[in-house]
């Protein structure tokens, strides 16, 4: 299972967009708003910051992997100032360019400070090796000419994302990103930091998002479209198209990993078909449903579903096993989904949000 974590309405409105019509799943217990969508990959659940900062970041991913154990990495995606460097081509980021952090994160914030001087403590947070394996097949893709996340910035959520006239084409540029807690307006204090680690962005959640993860076990990879260069020109004129070309990196990476084919076409502006739901989708979603959740209520579920699928189903005390059971037989009818929604509507009520969610997770279920 993957995350992905946003700090601000516009990132997390690009990533919906590009996840195509994620269902929305709400947790008892968590604060998160969350949304899941189903990739060849596995799940993929979604959550935005009530706040920006690395102690806001750190806070939701620890929530996160607490409502979803079975994440094993999370995609901080979003928008970043970048670092320009003019008299260097190959590493010269420009607005509306994408910024990957396959060097680690560095918390440039967490410093030593003595009478001589500050130092930066701590060595960079690790980037995700799980999804650096898909960066490299982004990377190798690019080589032969192909890259698959450029016709997505044509996917627009509203004109507001549409990229502003610019001397060249999006690029993608590859390295350390640094994290802090400083909102930058300084190009002196920009190069100083970015001198001091060769930074290619600069941001404010990835460092809190990866070291929470890293407590936990769990991987990070920023993915940053450039909005900014973080001096006195900082405008909002960029922030719409940047975060659309960091959330369409991301929908092609996660094509790109294990399971998914990446080279699969598709027509510049059209709508990306909804994906498909997997039996084990359906059981995440299922999970949400408090009508599912203790052996009572499943055995009167049953009881109401009635023969033959109530015979069929296991009565396992393990929820997950119980739900899995529930919803493979009722799968292999050709309304017992659907007879299950019914029943839970009426249980719950038409209105209740984890039913319907369930209900628009059945509608794109698709057998093996």
């Amino acid at each position: 299972m993957i995350g992905i974590v946003t700090a601000l309405p516009e990132e997390s409105v690009a990533v919906s967009r590009m996840l195509g019509d994620p269902v929305p799943f709400p947790v008892g217990g968590d604060r998160n708003i969350y949304v899941q969508a189903g990739f060849a990959c596995g799940p993929v659940v979604a959550t935005s910051l009530v706040s920006m900062g690395n102690s806001s970041a750190a806070n939701a991913c620890a929530h996160l992997v607490r409502s979803f154990p079975e994440v094993r990495a999370v995609l901080m995606c979003g928008i970043a100032l970048g670092v320009p460097r003019p008299g260097d081509p190959e590493r010269d980021v420009r607005l509306g360019d994408i910024v990957v952090g396959s060097g680690g994160v560095v918390h440039y914030s967490h410093r030593r400070v003595t009478d001589a001087g500050s130092t930066r403590r701590g060595d960079p947070l690790p980037a995700s090796p799980l999804l650096l394996r898909a960066v490299n097949e982004l990377r190798s893709a690019a080589l032969r000419g192909t890259e698959p996340w450029r016709p997505r910035l044509e996917e627009l959520p509203s004109s507001r994302y549409r990229r502003p006239p610019a001397s060249r084409e999006c690029q993608v540029f590859y390295g350390r990103i640094g994290s802090g807690d400083e909102l930058l307006r300084s190009a002196a204090r920009r190069d100083e930091l970015a001198g001091a680690d060769d930074l290619v962005a600069i941001e404010m959640e990835g460092a809190g998002a990866a070291l929470s993860l890293a407590l936990d076990g769990r991987e990070c990879l920023v993915v940053r479209g450039v909005s900014d260069y973080g001096d006195a020109t900082k405008s909002d004129v960029w922030r719409y198209a940047a975060a659309l070309a960091a959330a369409a990196y991301v929908r092609a990476l996660l094509e790109a990993l294990p399971g998914t084919n990446s080279e699969v076409p598709h027509r510049s502006g059209a709508a990306p078909s909804p994906a498909a739901v997997t039996l084990q989708d359906l059981v995440v979603v299922m999970e949400g449903v408090s009508s599912l959740l203790s052996p009572q209520d499943r055995d009167h579920v049953l009881h109401l579903l009635g023969s033959p699928i109530s015979g069929r189903v296991s009565r396992d005390s393990r929820t997950r096993m119980a739900l899995l059971s529930l919803a493979m037989v009722c799968a292999e009818y050709r309304d017992g989904l659907e007879r299950l929604v019914a029943v839970l509507e009426g249980m719950e009520g038409a209105g209740s949000v984890p039913v319907r969610a369930l209900a628009a997770a059945v509608a794109r279920y698709r057998p093996p």
